[in-house]
């Protein structure tokens, strides 16, 4: 049987209930996170934040895997090799409101943000020097990681096993009354239409690296615990990851909407910005000093998303919409970086058109017009694969 977020049941959950560990909020963490003069006009867009301690969440909210090849790595991470997360680290959890300009930015150039397209995967390596932040895309469902216990390995999935302490953040979410929420999506109060609410997850930590090549998608559950010993290498140590948890549109027919069109280009741009404005938050965290120094908040941190094939998959997007709209909020949001991982060369058409229809949209003003003329591009959205 195929599994798929789809499909499979979310898995019955207590009652939520008082927080076991102690948690910072958005009142104590604002200042924190806006330290830039320049970042006054966002506060408001920043919806709640939470910041705790990696130990206590990953001891007092156990992960729960359920799938039995899940549990059968779990057991190798936690009673063969004793992973622990350190007791000095902390995770911080941020949701944003939707926002994007009417008016966009007219310093726009093919050189003011970097894009690379390269054929690989996430290698969730350092690059860079100490004033950089990075970034990688989680392909999230509107429920963050609520299919992480169950028989289904993708990219979403992967990231939590991977970043076991992830799953006990999902719990965390579930069991407890919280500010943040596991929400990626709310809706509009006037005009009750879903909207993007990106949770951006600053400091977790990658523990195991997976070779999917064999048990990626549905495969995994099938896979022997042969296959399991030999795709799964563990790290001696632990890589920081910083995270954007987006949803796509899914299950569309036919051409692109406007609305669909406008959904996506609001739904990157505020993860994009949002990064971008988490930058000195963040890299305190990544290197384990919790304070911002006066010296450190008037430092510029280079911002370097990575990215890929998102909401290309199970939800069947179409790809070039989907590269062409993540180049958009890459140059508007000004982020220093954007490294699309295309796994294969195999799509270079899609990539060659949309890198053609940025370049003729980038002097352009206005963003209803940038939107009108996606949408005489006439793209159609793609089949679901079914992962």
């Amino acid at each position: 049987m195929a599994h798929s977020r789809f499909t499979d049941d979310i898995w019955c959950t207590p009652a939520p209930g008082a927080s076991k560990i102690p948690v910072r909020t958005v009142d104590e963490l604002r200042d924190h996170i806006f330290v830039s003069s320049q970042d006054n006009e966002f506060k408001q867009c920043l919806l709640t934040a939470e910041e705790m301690n990696s130990k206590e969440l990953y001891e007092k909210y156990p992960p729960n895997f359920r799938d039995k090849n899940k549990q059968f790595i779990f057991k190798y991470i936690n009673e063969h090799r004793r992973y622990s997360p350190s007791s000095d680290r902390s995770i911080l959890v941020t949701r944003w409101r939707p926002f994007i300009p009417e008016v966009l930015p007219d310093n726009i150039t093919t050189t003011s943000t970097k894009i690379t397209f390269t054929p690989d995967v996430f290698q969730y390596g350092t690059c860079g020097d100490d004033r950089t932040v990075e970034w990688y895309l989680n392909f999230a469902n509107h429920d963050l990681f609520a299919y992480y216990s169950g028989p289904l390995l993708a990219q979403d999935e992967l990231q939590v096993l991977e970043c076991v302490e992830l799953a006990a953040l999902r719990e965390y979410f579930v069991q407890t009354i919280n500010t943040v929420g596991s929400s990626t999506v709310g809706s509009d109060k006037t005009t009750h239409k879903t909207v993007p609410t990106p949770i951006l997850i600053s400091n977790t930590e990658r523990v195991i690296e997976m070779d999917t090549k064999k048990v990626y998608g549905n495969a995994f559950a099938k896979a022997s615990e042969r296959q399991l010993v030999q795709a799964c290498h563990y790290l001696d140590k632990p890589q920081k990851v910083n995270l954007i948890a987006i949803e796509a549109p899914s299950s569309g027919q036919g051409a692109y909407t406007r609305d669909q069109i406008d959904y996506i280009l609001v739904t990157c741009y505020v993860g994009f910005k949002a990064a971008q404005l988490l930058a000195h938050k963040t890299h305190a965290l990544n290197i384990s000093n919790k304070q911002i120094s006066s010296r450190t908040a008037s430092r510029k941190f280079q911002t370097i998303i990575h990215t890929g094939w998102w909401g290309c998959g199970a939800y069947g997007n179409n790809r070039q919409m989907m590269v062409l709209t993540q180049m958009l909020a890459a140059y508007w949001t000004g982020i220093d970086e954007l490294v699309f991982h295309t796994q294969t060369r195999e799509h270079e058409n899609d990539i060659r058109a949309a890198k053609e229809f940025v370049d003729s949209v980038l002097k352009e003003r206005k963003l209803d017009s940038v939107i009108d003329r996606i949408f005489q591009l006439n793209l159609k959205w793609d089949r679901s694969n079914n992962t």
